[in-house]
């Protein structure tokens, strides 16, 4: 028979770990995904200032809505609210008047001039990739089952350039739909 010591000792490391991880290394990685979110937001900054993208347009307004809304409700990105919200867009998407923001950002994208299109691309390839590492470093839940689709990519029985969309999308439209409606009650206050 073990001895309680072992098991409250099992306990208390399990504890430490979890505390460990809730408020000090995830924490770290928002702060990563913050920071490269901040660097894309001036990237596109510095397309408006040198003219390139102007300020009013509609795919400037689009992206600086987006990366405005990841930067203020970054910290709710988890696994359990990509889920919930994953469920939540597919039942909208039977609706009719059903808004598709990342198709519209993209549509506004391509209406571009190519190399303005091309840099536009480039920053939010990197909003991807930042909101997806963050995602898979916050969540033990989230890491494993990343390792499960990397194995079976490595198979050949998963493709995951479909499912990197599918959460694209997902994270995209909860963020975007967050920020404006934030953005409507600074207006009527």
């Amino acid at each position: 028979m073990q001895s309680p010591l072992y098991l409250l000792s099992a306990v208390g490391s399990l504890c430490a770990a979890y505390f460990l991880w809730t408020l000090g290394i995830r924490k770290f990685f928002l702060d990563m995904m913050r920071e490269r979110i901040f660097e894309l937001r001036f990237e596109l900054f510095r397309l408006g200032m040198s003219g390139e993208l102007s300020f009013e347009s509609e795919a400037y307004r689009a992206l600086e809505t987006l990366l405005s809304g990841l930067l203020r409700f970054g910290h709710r990105i988890s696994f359990l609210t990509y889920f919930f919200s994953a469920r939540a867009i597919s039942r909208a998407q039977k609706e009719k008047d059903y808004v598709n923001v990342a198709a519209q950002i993209s549509l506004k994208v391509s209406r571009l001039q190519p190399g303005t299109q091309k840099k536009i691309l480039e920053i939010l390839k990197g909003v991807h990739t930042a909101v997806i590492v963050y995602m898979v470093l916050s969540s033990l839940l989230f890491v494993s089952l990343f390792f499960v689709m990397k194995t079976l990519a490595f198979l050949g029985l998963v493709h995951l350039e479909e499912t990197k969309d599918n959460v694209r999308e997902v994270i995209e439209s909860e963020v975007y739909v967050a920020e404006s409606q934030h953005g409507m009650r600074l207006a009527t206050a």
